[in-house]
């Protein structure tokens, strides 16, 4: 009877947000006994195979070499054994970036905030981006994404809320844009934002602290 492998693992080096034009691999890590890896682009008609190398090890690379909005999109990969197919792994979303002008990131009211406080973050642009990604650098790669605002002036923008911060944390950010029927095509990010995180309350001190 043909039994179901653990699904493999799957992600890019050196990160899933990839400059045009430069490279990536995707990783796919399965069991040890897996003969093959095969990893498939969501909507592309072609599937790679890769043979495990001949020393004891249980991963296989699909090099990128030129990242473009061709490459982008949402890959799987699996494996295969004398066991049968391993389950699907989780999807990963490849993501190129630099295609479109910066947009702007600014903290408001201002980037020092007191320990413990909270902040928002601002992205806009006026090239009419569908959503807006903030980005927080370090090897945990967290970001978020919200829908666009329009505003009077003719600036699209979205506000993240941010917080609470402390010392103990590096806080810094990028801000990218994108279009929804595109949504793996982002914008060159801005530079980064580092937040200034104080231990005293600037409401705290008093009028004779400041003579």
């Amino acid at each position: 009877m043909t039994r179901t492998l653990p699904k493999p693992i799957i992600l890019a080096k050196p990160g899933p947000a990839i400059p045009c034009g430069t490279s990536v691999t995707i990783w796919c890590w399965g069991t040890l006994v897996a003969q093959e890896f095969c990893l498939h682009k969501e909507g592309g008609p072609l599937t790679w195979v890769r043979q495990p190398p001949l020393e004891p090890g249980n991963k296989v690379k699909f090099p990128i070499t030129n990242m473009t909005e061709d490459t982008a999109g949402r890959y799987y990969c699996h494996c295969h054994s004398r066991a049968g197919w391993s389950e699907c792994s989780d999807p990963l979303e490849l993501l190129v970036t630099g295609f479109y002008s910066k947009p702007s990131l600014s903290a408001l009211p201002s980037p020092v905030v007191t320990s413990g406080g909270n902040m928002t973050l601002q992205c806009g642009s006026r090239h009419g981006f569908s959503r807006f990604i903030l980005t927080e650098e370090g090897d945990h790669g967290l970001f978020w994404t919200l829908d666009s605002q329009p505003q009077p002036s003719g600036q699209y923008q979205a506000l993240f809320p941010v917080g609470p911060v402390t010392p103990s944390h590096r806080w810094t950010f990028r801000c990218y844009g994108c279009y929804r029927n595109n949504p793996q095509v982002w914008s060159e990010p801005n530079d980064a934002l580092e937040l200034l995180v104080s231990e005293i309350s600037l409401t705290a001190i008093s009028k004779e602290d400041l003579h």
